[in-house]
């Protein structure tokens, strides 16, 4: 049996041209094609603007970048309006990547503001286009050196007083490691900062110190603000204490150390340079004070050829002269003293561990011992011993330094210091 073989139908145009499917898209294809070769052959063109662009500015090879200037400023703030001219369906189909608004910076040979104009440059293979024009036509730029520079920051608290019986200080800077800034930007404009201020508005009478928050303000020779606009600070805002203090006059006592048991120190006649002075301070401190204490003198350093002593003031914290004082001169009246020489044979000795002993075969010889004239004269070897520490001594042969007493009389005293051998067992 013969198998039947089913053969296609016979291409047909005239159905194909009558087919729906076929023919509508081949219609919108054509219509552009024609279209498109209308556009192209007659060629219109159109302009269009474009604005908001910013300006590239080339640095590469030039004296500002081999000298180490900079642009000062945001330069992004300068925007641009540019027109363009060309074949309608080049320029409809541009974006603002595809051009850019340049100037260049070739002919900057120094510091200073300079009016550069202001060219457009392709981006992309696309160039059947021109640039109308760019508005602005110039682009304002100021070029300089960038420095660093530290600077003290001095403060400021306006109308700030104290109430009755304290006193308002000068402010001082607060809330910071230190009282210095650092300040980075264009070297003609640090060259102009004379004095750099953190001012804080008070306004107030105040009881106590108080902390404010203040501003960074800068100062030329002039007294004249400083524009801040291009610098970098490296602190934007600090704060300012103002202190509030009291004073008070007080008399200046002087003070000796190394004095003999039983040795008063109100039996020194002596004399201050200073007799009162005005200290200053917190007011819980200086409630405290009735008299100011200067540093002690060594009474072995006393004699009749030395009696003039340069000492400074003990002060708490928190309180300071109020007078420009570096220091005081005590002057130790000697007038109704004598020296004399003498033997001293007797060693006493203290703080010894138990079980040990110590003793002494050499005599401190020519000490020489300062007092009021009357004792000098009745004083003896013998009225004199030499007293000395042993704590820290072990066993064994050890160079002590003494201290020269009398069991007999309290108002002498060695004059320089002096030393013995002992022997511990």
């Amino acid at each position: 049996m013969k198998r039947k073989i089913n053969l296609p139908a016979k291409f047909s145009l005239k159905k194909l041209l009558y087919n729906k499917r076929v023919t509508i898209p081949l219609s919108i294809i054509t219509a552009f094609v024609f279209w498109l070769v209308i556009m192209i052959s007659q060629n219109p063109d159109i302009d269009r603007t474009f604005t908001d662009i910013s300006v590239n500015i080339n640095l590469e090879n030039t004296f500002v970048s081999e000298n180490g200037m900079e642009i000062i400023g945001d330069i992004s703030s300068q925007k641009f309006t540019v027109t363009i001219k060309g074949p309608s369906y080049v320029v409809s189909a541009l974006q603002p990547g595809d051009f850019y608004v340049y100037a260049s910076a070739a002919a900057i040979n120094a510091p200073g503001e300079y009016q550069l104009e202001v060219s457009g440059g392709k981006n992309t293979a696309v160039s059947d286009y021109e640039f109308i024009s760019i508005s602005p036509a110039t682009v304002n730029l100021q070029f300089d050196y960038v420095d660093t520079k530290e600077f003290t920051v001095k403060a400021r608290a306006e109308g700030a007083s104290a109430i009755e019986g304290l006193i308002a200080e000068t402010a001082v800077v607060s809330g910071t490691e230190s009282d210095t800034i650092t300040i980075k930007g264009p070297r003609t404009v640090i060259n102009e900062i004379a004095t750099v201020e953190a001012y804080a508005s008070v306004n107030e009478i105040l009881s106590e110190s108080t902390t404010y928050d203040a501003e960074i303000r800068l100062f030329n020779e002039a007294g004249e603000a400083i524009d801040m606009t291009n610098l970098t600070l490296s602190e934007k805002a600090v704060k300012v204490t103002v202190p509030i203090s009291k004073s008070i006059t007080v008399p200046v006592v002087a003070d000796f150390t190394n004095l003999p048991d039983g040795f008063q120190k109100s039996s020194i006649a002596y004399s201050v340079d200073h007799q009162t002075v005005t200290v200053i301070g917190k007011p819980e401190a200086i409630n405290k004070i009735t008299q100011v204490t200067l540093s002690a003198i060594d009474i072995t350093s006393v004699s009749l050829s030395s009696n003039k002593f340069d000492v400074s003031p003990k002060l708490p914290d928190g309180v300071r002269l109020l007078d420009s004082i570096e220091h005081f001169t005590v002057t130790v009246n000697t007038s109704d003293y004598v020296e004399k020489t003498f033997t001293v044979s007797s060693i006493r000795s203290k703080g010894l561990s138990s079980g040990l002993s110590a003793t002494s075969d050499t005599a401190i010889r020519n000490v020489k011992i300062c007092g009021p004239k009357n004792v000098i004269s009745k004083l003896k070897d013998d009225m004199l011993y030499a007293f000395v520490d042993l704590s820290d001594k072990a066993m064994g042969e050890h160079t002590v330094t003494v201290t020269i007493g009398s069991d007999s009389y309290n108002n002498i005293w060695q004059v320089g210091s002096y030393s013995t051998t002992v022997k511990i067992k």
